[in-house]
């Protein structure tokens, strides 16, 4: 990841997802949700990155692989440190689309993270990986049976939404959401002042004071706010 990359992510990393959507409320934030998948692993924060995208199709007996070659192999042995995988199995739950193996060789190279609408295999293995995860659950069975990996480095989508090269992804406890690359500053300007104007609030509601009077802040509480 170059610098400037390295450093958008270390800043968004910082912001959890419900802030984001806060900061992005007049552009259809809903729109930006990938739908349906939570993390597998423990996870402390959020993570950040670029997005690297994969793309899978339902299998047909008449088409035995992709034209695209063994597009799953190249993105995992070409992900680059700081980027996100974002797979998209259509929803398919039919067979688990990464497991430690390719977790491992995803750690190794500098994945921050993998994301897929599909389901994952090998947990306890993924665990000693240390690389987070989200999906929409757990499955034994590897994906061959029901999907081909056709295609890396395009437009996708996943868990519903829309997902371009050269997006990226911030993902927590609570969500997985694509930002734009041209709504990184809406997202990056402002969310600290926004946490810290939260966290005033949350301090007035401690101290017994009704909602009405901390929550959204009133106009009235500015002067005060800014003393804090």
């Amino acid at each position: 990841m170059v610098t400037d990359e390295k450093t958008m992510a270390g800043r968004l990393g910082k912001i959890s997802t419900c802030t984001a959507m806060d900061r992005l409320k007049p552009h259809d934030p809903d729109r930006l949700v990938i739908r349906g998948v939570r993390p597998l692993l423990p996870l402390e924060g959020s993570v950040a990155g670029p997005v690297r995208t994969l793309r899978f199709l339902p299998k047909r007996s008449d088409v035995a692989r992709s034209p695209h070659g063994q597009p799953q192999f190249d993105v995992v042995d070409g992900v680059k440190p700081g980027e996100v995988l974002v797979f998209d199995t259509v929803r398919g739950l039919g067979g688990s689309v990464l497991g430690d193996m390719l977790a491992l060789r995803a750690k190794i190279n500098g994945a921050a993270a993998v994301i897929t609408d599909g389901v994952m295999r090998d947990i306890p293995g993924m665990e000693s990986v240390g690389l987070p995860i989200f999906a929409s659950g757990i499955w034994p069975v590897p994906s061959a049976a029901a999907l081909t990996p056709w295609e890396a480095d395009v437009a996708i989508q996943c868990g519903g939404a829309l997902v371009l090269p050269g997006d990226w992804i911030l993902a927590d406890a609570d969500a997985a959401i694509v930002i734009p690359k041209g709504l990184l500053s809406v997202v990056l300007d402002g969310a600290e002042g926004h946490a810290i104007e939260e966290r005033f609030c949350r301090e007035l509601l401690q101290r017994g004071h009704a909602l009405r009077e901390a929550f959204p802040m009133p106009a009235t509480l500015r002067p005060l706010y800014e003393r804090f």
